[in-house]
């Protein structure tokens, strides 16, 4: 049976790819015979757009631009024409000798003629899909042969001739395909039954296939050859027999789909409600595997690890200790388990470190106290007097009270009714009244450039404020030099008298 199956699949290789050849575009006039999925792409896209695509996977030609004429040949009256017309354009229709006849439609948008017939004596009726798969169509009074023309394409296609018989001609499949297994000699009749199309735009091509030769010349029984007539179904592009007309590998939820043939035969149709079934479980058989991918999917293993910044040793210095949890290279859902198993650990270690005790700590100071005085420019509104600030910090730069006072000497701000300080580093608490947050910012920043550091990346911003107007009196405050001398200053402790800078000064 395996052998009988690939060469099955090697013949419908080979008609798939001759019939897409020779065909082409005029296989739209067939249609799809059905459909798996509640709203079928090809009612957005067209049905040549999608066979064009299943060609090309199936490593076969595909011409769009042909008529399909050979596919009705004896049919008289009954021609299919596939043209797309270019936004905008309009279809036209002339005589045998390009003469203008009449306009099918005006302004066309991408629309594609898919079938022109006669459903009573001296009327021609067509049917044509847009770029929206939306399906018109018309009819007019016409006898004679007519040709469509795009706009720009005139007379085209042959669209129509007058039948002798009055009766609507229903699309005829392309004639078999014979092919013959290289391998075994088997020789077989390949005829299509239609196209089924399947979850995201896949395109089924469904076939008969029956023995042409049952015997050798010899009279004995040809190998992989003897068998009933059945239909196949098999996804274009899909891989399997790898026959002459392309295709390879296969397997897997792509098919293909054997169906053996009743006898007596059942008629034309009797095969659709069983391939329908049989490709609902495909697209069932699809959707199990995505998922089952998606359990099975492997993650790679990690660590995860919890740090302590607050323990300290004996000696009070400070010490790392972690928490660390390993976890396995696994599958889901062990690995997604794991991983939720590890947040219970981890925030039982989070509550073990000493995070409150660390919060609270306070640094130790380190450096030499700077003392700078600002007074305003001008009088206070509340008094005779001037405003007075004075701002304190701790440095650990080691520069002397003349580079302190060059630092310092030009600065000024405004002050105002917010209070910026800035906690929990070496350096003590500075605090500064100013006129907005970022003026207060800016004049601690000053500070921590001469203390060698930058404030927005150690310890804490704190703005509050007053809403007395007597304490946030906005000026522009300098450095005070009441006196002759820079109010400034660089020392530890108070036990001494502090050195002052002169304006004259280097």
């Amino acid at each position: 049976m395996q052998n009988q199956l690939l060469s099955f699949l090697k013949g419908v290789d080979t008609a798939a790819c001759q019939w897409f050849g020779e065909y082409g575009g005029a296989l739209d006039a067939l249609g799809f015979a059905l459909a798996v999925t509640p709203e079928p792409l090809s009612t957005k896209v067209g049905i040549g757009l999608m066979l064009a695509n299943a060609a090309a996977e199936q490593g076969c030609d595909f011409d769009p631009t042909k008529t399909g004429t050979p596919i009705g040949e004896g049919d008289v009256g009954v021609i299919y024409c596939y043209h797309v017309s270019d936004p905008g354009n309009s279809i036209y229709g002339y005589d045998a000798a390009g003469n203008y006849v009449l306009t099918v439609r005006e302004n066309a948008l991408d629309v594609q003629i898919t079938r022109v017939w006669r459903p009573s004596p001296g009327q021609v009726q067509f049917t044509t899909l847009d770029y929206q798969g939306n399906v018109g169509g018309g009819s007019f009074a016409y006898g004679g042969e007519l040709y469509l023309g795009f706009t720009t394409n005139i007379g085209s296609c042959l669209a129509y001739r007058e039948p002798d018989d009055p009766e609507p001609i229903e699309p005829p499949n392309p004639p078999p395909v014979v092919y013959t297994d290289p391998d075994n000699g088997c020789t077989m009749n390949i005829s299509l039954k239609g196209f089924a199309e399947g979850v995201s735009g896949s395109v089924y091509e469904i076939v008969q296939i029956e023995p042409a030769n049952d015997l050798r010349a010899s009279g004995g029984i040809i190998s992989g050859c003897f068998f009933n007539p059945t239909i196949v179904i098999r996804k274009v592009g899909g891989g399997g027999g790898g026959g002459d007309g392309g295709g390879g590998g296969g397997g897997g939820n792509d098919g293909p789909i054997t169906i053996p043939v009743p006898d007596p035969d059942p008629g034309d149709d009797w095969w659709k409600p069983w391939a329908k079934s049989a490709l609902q479980g495909v697209v069932a058989g699809v959707t199990e595997e995505i998922i089952e991918n998606l359990l099975n999917q492997p993650y790679a293993g990690l660590t995860y690890r919890m740090v302590s910044v607050c323990e300290k040793d004996e000696s009070g210095e400070p010490i790392s200790e972690a928490v660390e949890i390993p976890i396995p290279p696994l599958k889901a859902p062990d690995a997604q388990m794991a991983r939720l198993d590890a947040i219970a650990e981890l925030l039982q270690a989070h509550k073990n470190f000493k995070q409150p005790i660390c919060g609270n700590e306070k640094p130790t100071l380190k450096g030499d106290w700077r003392t700078i005085c600002f007074r305003s420019e001008s009088t206070s509104p509340y008094g005779q007097s001037r405003l007075r600030k004075r701002f304190r910090y701790r440095s650990l730069s080691g520069l002397g009270l003349g580079e302190i006072v060059d630092h310092w000497r030009d600065f000024t701000f405004e002050s105002g009714p917010v209070i910026v300080s800035h906690k929990g580093f070496t350096w003590g608490t500075p605090q500064v009244w100013a006129a907005t947050a970022a003026e207060g910012k800016r004049v601690i920043q000053h500070a921590a450039r001469e203390a060698g550091f930058d404030a927005d990346q150690v310890g804490r911003w704190v703005i509050s404020g007053s809403s007395s107007a007597r304490y946030g009196v906005s000026d522009t405050m300098k450095v005070d030099t009441k006196g002759g001398y820079f109010w400034i200053t660089s020392r530890d402790g108070s036990d001494k008298r502090p050195v002052v800078a002169y304006p004259s000064d280097p």
